[in-house]
């Protein structure tokens, strides 16, 4: 029985409930839109009822233009455009009050709302502030009841700062989703940057030194026997130095494990936004096979990353009588993917070394990295 971990985004530890994450991937006017029939209907109901058609047709309007005003900020404009709607909306919203002199405890939050969600962030706290206080103001000053005025006040203050608050936490979120996909795709870049300048530093001098003795090999082949074998000598003590000081820098590749790689690449693929989902690795693979695997889970991950701009991954591991397979699917773009060569150049000569097989798909549905191995080669 295979057990199944997986991960999705959000994260409990990035304060990122399911509600929240609905939010940030679909980001709009739909949280102040929700306000607007709740605080909107009483009002409504009451001129209706109190049998006043310029005050309802007032509302109407209001209601209307609230609606402009919070749309326009999600939409390819200016952002003055935004404010000028709420200025327009603060001109109704007075209009009306000094008119018909009721209403105000719902239209000021409501205006406040429209405040938060299209003024510029630097402004809109401020502006919302401004109107809470003014509004408390005018309506101590009209009901001359300071419960009313001070419960006016609190309603008008929670209503913009709330959005103000909702509206400034997405922004954090979406930047730091965007930094996190960044970083990862900086953070293989440099890990392969140091990985070629460590093989440069430990290569460069030792080849050279190689190249020279082997010239002197060449002139001296038939004129120095002895000269000829010292030199070899050199080519094979310098080889044996070079090759100790490669492992030593490339120990950290080389001795990768498949179950440190897929928690790895989990944890990766969520910080740059995927969602992946793999199975444990399974018990009673072989050294070669398991590391051979934490190689393909290394690579896979690597291209999703910075090539397919993939919103789901998936890694399966499976084992039958025939031998075992990985394979790592992703809806991104499959024929970017299939372009990276090198790495898959890489893993192909890696499987076959085990007797495997490297497979890869690639189509409008996404990209798919598939190896098998025979059973000799993946049991202990």
């Amino acid at each position: 029985m295979t057990d199944r971990m997986s991960t999705t985004l959000p994260r409990a530890a990035d304060c990122d409930d399911l509600v929240t994450a609905w939010i940030v991937r679909r980001r709009g006017p739909l949280f102040a839109l929700v306000w607007m029939p709740v605080l909107l209907l009483a009002p409504i109901v009451s001129s209706i009822t109190a049998g006043r058609p310029d005050v309802t047709i007032a509302y109407l309007v209001i209601a209307a233009w609230y609606a402009v005003t919070v749309i326009v900020p999600y939409r390819d404009v200016p952002t003055w455009v935004g404010e000028v709607c709420v200025a327009v909306l603060t001109g109704m919203v007075v209009a009306q009050f000094l008119i018909s002199h009721s209403g105000q405890g719902f239209l000021y939050p409501l205006l406040a709302i429209a405040a938060a969600t299209a003024i510029r962030l630097r402004a809109a706290l401020a502006f919302v502030m401004a109107l809470s206080i003014s509004g408390t103001v005018a309506e101590g000053v009209d009901s001359l009841s300071l419960g009313s005025a001070l419960l006016f006040g609190f309603a008008s203050v929670m209503a913009g700062a709330s959005t103000f608050l909702i509206r400034y936490l997405v922004d954090v979120v979406v930047e730091l989703r965007a930094t996190r996909r960044r970083l990862a795709g900086v953070a293989v870049t440099e890990e392969r940057q140091r990985f070629s300048r460590d093989l440069h530093d430990l290569l460069g001098h030792t080849l050279s030194v190689i190249v020279v003795k082997a010239e002197a090999i060449r002139r001296f082949a038939k004129t120095d026997a002895d000269a000829v074998v010292e030199h070899a000598r050199g080519i094979e003590d310098v080889g044996r130095t070079a090759l100790a000081d490669v492992r030593q820098a490339v120990a950290g590749y080389r001795e990768l494990r498949l179950e440190a790689e897929l928690a790895s690449a989990l944890e990766v693929l969520e910080d740059a936004g995927v969602s992946a989902e793999a199975t444990s690795p399974l018990p009673g693979l072989s050294l070669e096979l398991d590391q051979l695997f934490a190689w393909v889970v290394r690579e896979a991950t690597t291209n999703v990353i910075r090539h397919s701009r993939a919103s789901r991954c998936t890694i399966q591991i499976t084992r039958d009588a025939a031998g075992a397979t990985l394979r790592v699917t992703d809806n991104g773009r499959g024929a970017v993917a299939a372009e990276v060569g090198s790495g898959l150049r890489g893993l192909q000569e890696r499987a076959a070394r085990l007797g495997g097989e490297l497979r890869v798909d690639s189509d409008a549905r996404g990209f798919s990295i598939e190896i098998r191995v025979p059973r000799e080669g993946s049991d202990r």
